[in-house]
């Protein structure tokens, strides 16, 4: 009789611990709150993050549920990667380029192009972030950068273009004085080496002061213009030359991402790879809306190959000297900016796009 009790406390005893590991185990409902400071109708969240997170719910069987934030009801902009890293929220649209002094390396994407588009400089940061090619003392880029976070990356934006609201580049003298918000530091470099005034000022105070003429346009993505009203301002855009293209990534700390089941792992890799390329035509869309109902308008689209020659040259110049400062900027800092410039153009190159060819010849 003892000998019976004894195994039926032990059979109980095994029943309940298996319960508990249930409760704690795959089957357990995870709810994770995801923010962005930007709006819901931003194409890195419209187009990218809710796809992600909806693949990740159905990958799941539900066992992983959002509780979702956007235009600044939870974080601001550019307050993501903190609010990520400190526990705040459990997964962020992370804006690295808006913090340079924590980030210094995340600008590459904004340097200006021969040749680009969205999904040539998509695949580029793609590689940038996720393959383990050496920058430093057998770091890699995202090592140095973004080692307290799992990474999932997004699409870059569009290439950045030069609108105006009707100033056109005729001459080296067009260029040289005119006045445009500049978005990053790479394009207030550029405008330094192009004789252009930069104007420092966030987008969304940006339709009145140039409604005012305040200043005469802005390096802006052409398919992000609809979030601002652009698209009934700007009256002459400069394509076929590219200042960059602006990134972003879904991120999570690495603690956090950690204490989640493998299954879930697993399940938001596989919807970060399926939700990439997607993310990316969004922007390419976005911007063919824009272009129709602009030239509709009566705006005009001038390909920078159609320019006087000396006006290209201005330009081209230009892309050069910023690469190089960039990097001499970064070395300052005891940061590998040539080692970066060169991964950067190489990656580029590799999925299609150009460097103007000084820039080839860096080694």
């Amino acid at each position: 009789m003892k000998i019976s009790r004894m195994l039926f406390f032990v059979a109980l005893l095994s029943v309940l611990l298996l319960a508990a590991c249930g409760d704690s185990g795959d089957g357990e409902t995870i709810e994770l709150r995801a923010a962005t400071g930007l709006s819901s109708q931003h194409a890195w969240w419209d187009a990218t993050m809710v796809p992600w997170m909806d693949r990740v719910e159905e990958l799941t069987d539900g066992q992983v549920q959002f509780e979702t934030f956007t235009g600044g009801e939870l974080v601001d902009v550019p307050d993501e990667a903190e609010a990520t890293l400190d526990g705040t929220i459990d997964v962020g649209l992370i804006l690295p380029i808006y913090e340079p002094d924590q980030y210094p390396m995340a600008e590459v994407t904004m340097l200006p192009l021969a040749h680009s588009d969205t999904l040539i400089a998509t695949r580029a940061w793609n590689r940038l972030l996720t393959e383990s090619m050496e920058l430093q003392d057998g770091e890699s880029y995202s090592d140095m950068q973004f080692s307290e976070f799992k990474i999932f990356p997004t699409s870059t934006t569009q290439e950045y273009s030069i609108s105006t609201t009707g100033h056109s580049f005729e001459t080296v003298d067009d260029v040289e004085g005119t006045s445009l918000r500049t978005p990053s530091r790479i394009h207030e470099l550029y405008s330094e080496k192009t004789g252009i005034n930069s104007v420092t000022m966030p987008a969304v105070e940006m339709f009145d002061a140039l409604s005012r003429g305040s200043f005469e346009g802005s390096y802006y993505s052409i398919a992000d213009w609809s979030g601002y009203g652009f698209q009934d301002l700007f009256e002459y855009t400069l394509t076929g030359i590219n200042f960059g293209h602006f990134n972003a990534f879904i991120g999570m700390s690495d603690d956090r991402f950690d204490e989640l089941p493998e299954n879930v792992q697993e399940a938001m890799e596989q919807a970060a790879e399926e939700v990439l390329i997607p993310g990316g035509e969004e922007w390419l869309d976005r911007a063919e809306e824009m272009i129709d109902y602009n030239e509709d308008e009566g705006g005009e689209f001038v390909e920078f190959d159609t320019l006087d020659q000396s006006v290209q040259d201005h330009f081209n110049e230009g892309i050069e000297e910023t690469w190089l400062e960039y990097a001499e900027l970064l070395e300052d800092q005891g940061l590998p900016g040539t080692d970066l410039i060169i991964l950067w153009r190489d990656l580029i190159i590799e999925e299609g796009g150009d460097v103007p060819e000084a820039l080839k010849d860096i080694e």
